[in-house]
């Protein structure tokens, strides 16, 4: 849409937005909904609970001036990355409720025509089906699905169990996504972030009518093209520092990244930077592994904290991520990454040449590269990693 498009009514579609707690697609959704808005009226749809401190219903406008309305979630608490800790009962009866439809398809059409709404662009909002396609459908609007995850397949947005990876959805998930999946995509423009996720979807026979584009992630935000970090050429320290960001869960392979980093040859010259949050006995569990090593949990910090020090980041996530914000992120600040060999990582690192991919699946593979990274060393890594 360039400046002398015509003008839209966009309504972006996110079930959890800011100031709630913000994941990659979250930080996506307000990017575009900040761009968009250079040129078409918007609007951001989003899920409110009775209550609730932070997304309470109703309407209020952000920081870039767009106004968020948020509509009833008819459950006990709102979707997010950071859940109350409930038992297992009151979890599946969420679960439950949540799958039979949660977000009121009444509600959702009388905001849409009262709005008078052109477009419907939704992110992650698999909690708000299948409202969203039967307003969009009887009203007639056309919907565009931007998929940042596996939401439509596993209640869990992962297809990732502690055992592993799920190859398909097991029945519990076939049943508790049923209903939200019900569209067969006639009519819907749907974005990948990767093509693996694209993939996965339609050999699942997920929207399969649906006219499907890839369109990979990148954090195009105004501070981090005015960052001074941008491009940068040098290390800053005589130690070469491995760098990670995000979440302290499971799935996302911390654990393999510091029993991979304790194996090092010559740790003395070398540092973990460990940046992110997660639940307290898991983080625990974390520390207590890496011991007096020199590995330093720096807590939920701006990620710039992280890219200034470190000579690579790594992704080790056991997870098929779709696509990582920080592939692109990193590659902009100019520092390279370490990643797996799953999800949408490669289609980052080894097609665009940013790093290098490793198999979590063969022992003794991250440590490899880990000793390989190690072995150039920090001044020589800074002139040779073109």
């Amino acid at each position: 849409h360039g400046e002398n498009a015509k003008p839209m009514k966009i309504c972006i579609v996110a079930q959890t937005f800011a100031p709630q707690e913000e994941g990659g697609a979250e930080i996506v959704a307000r990017m575009c909904a900040a761009e968009l808005s250079r040129y078409h009226d918007v609007i951001i749809l989003s899920l409110g609970l009775e209550g609730d401190a932070v997304a309470p219903p109703g309407e209020s406008v952000n920081s870039d001036g767009i106004r968020v309305l948020r509509i009833n979630w008819h459950n006990s608490y709102l979707p997010g990355p950071r859940k109350p800790a409930v038992g297992k009962l009151t979890k599946l009866a969420w679960h439950i409720r949540s799958a039979l439809g949660a977000t009121s398809t009444r509600e959702m059409m009388e905001l849409l025509a009262r709005e008078k709404v052109d477009l419907v662009y939704a992110h992650n909002s698999a909690r708000m089906q299948p409202a969203i396609f039967a307003a969009t459908s009887a009203l007639n609007i056309p919907l565009c699905l931007h998929l940042h995850d596996y939401a439509l397949l596993c209640p869990k947005s992962s297809m990732f169990r502690s055992s592993g990876n799920c190859a398909k959805p097991c029945l519990e998930c076939r049943i508790l996504t049923s209903r939200i999946k019900s569209s067969k995509g006639d009519g819907v423009t749907a974005i990948s972030v990767s093509d693996a996720l694209r993939q996965r979807y339609l050999k699942n026979d997920v929207l399969p009518n649906a006219d499907w584009h890839v369109l990979l992630n990148a954090n195009r935000s105004e501070a981090l093209f005015h960052a001074p970090l941008v491009g940068r050429k040098s290390g800053v320290s005589e130690r070469f520092t491995f760098g990670y960001l995000g979440a302290l869960a499971e799935e996302k392979g911390v654990e393999d990244l510091i029993s991979g980093f304790l194996k090092l040859s010559n740790p003395e010259k070398a540092t973990l930077l460990i940046a992110g949050r997660g639940r307290e006995d898991y983080v625990q569990h974390l520390k207590s592994l890496a011991g007096n090593a020199p590995v330093q949990f720096l807590g939920f910090v701006p990620p710039e904290e992280v890219y200034r020090l470190a000579d690579v980041i790594v992704v080790p996530s056991r997870w098929h991520e779709p696509q990582s914000l920080i592939l692109m992120e990193a590659a902009t600040y100019g520092v390279p990454v370490i990643g797996t060999e799953r999800g949408g990582t490669p289609e980052i690192l080894r097609d665009l040449g940013t790093g290098w991919c490793y198999d979590p699946d063969r022992e003794g593979d991250l440590l490899r590269v880990l000793e390989k990274a190690l072995a150039i060393g920090v001044d020589r890594w800074w002139i040779e990693r073109d």
